[in-house]
């Protein structure tokens, strides 16, 4: 459930193009964003772009949670899919409900339900409208869910708990982790407003922004 739907919620929070730096230079997700080349000069990330590191300079918002993904997400390339002979396997969104079914996942529906939370009606879920009469597939229940309740700005109460009770779970379980530390620890990094240490303080102790 988490694996394999939840924390997939991410994918469609990806923007199609992204402004890089100062200069102008922007880049696809594929190929400009996926990696495993050299980065030109002129196309070094500026970080300020995707995080926020002063108050002078907004970043890029990430698209909300919601059931549409992005382009170039739908025609994913055959240096990441590799040769296959079904055209969908093309389709991220294709690729993570062909996931779900595989690993028989509960439906939405049913986890709501066993959760005590109210589920999404059929006409909140949509699928109705193009035939579907079944319960919705977990990965398609949690996006909507979202999209519907939180109106896209953060996940709801079954995606939301799934996500959180892994992550925490397996912070839990470390015992070497921050959640398991000695009580009198505190953080030692420098971070920009104390007690708060971000990933904008993270990519300044890097020296990358």
């Amino acid at each position: 459930e988490f694996a394999d739907a939840a924390y997939r919620f991410g994918h469609s929070q990806i923007r199609n193009r992204y402004t890089l730096n100062a200069k102008g230079a922007t880049g696809n997700v594929f190929p400009d964003c996926a990696g495993t080349c050299p980065v030109p000069h002129e196309r070094v990330i500026d970080w300020r772009y995707f995080f926020t590191l002063d108050s002078h300079h907004t970043p890029q918002a990430s698209k909300k949670i919601d059931t549409s993904l992005a382009h170039a997400l739908l025609h994913l390339p055959t240096s990441v899919v590799g040769d296959t002979t079904t055209p969908e396997q093309h389709s991220l969104a294709y690729r993570d409900l062909e996931r779900g079914l595989a690993l028989n996942l509960p439906a939405g529906e049913t986890i709501a339900r066993y959760m005590g939370v109210e589920p999404l009606r059929a006409n909140d879920v949509g699928l109705n409208k193009l035939g579907y009469q079944g319960e919705t597939p977990l990965f398609y229940y949690i996006l909507k869910e979202a999209e519907v309740r939180n109106s896209g700005h953060f996940l709801g109460s079954v995606g939301g708990r799934i996500v959180a009770e892994v992550l925490l779970g397996l912070l839990d379980g470390d015992p070497t982790s921050y959640r398991n530390a000695d009580n009198a620890w505190t953080p030692t990094l420098p971070c920009e407003r104390a007690g708060d240490f971000t990933l904008a303080d993270l990519l300044r102790f890097a020296s990358v922004a």
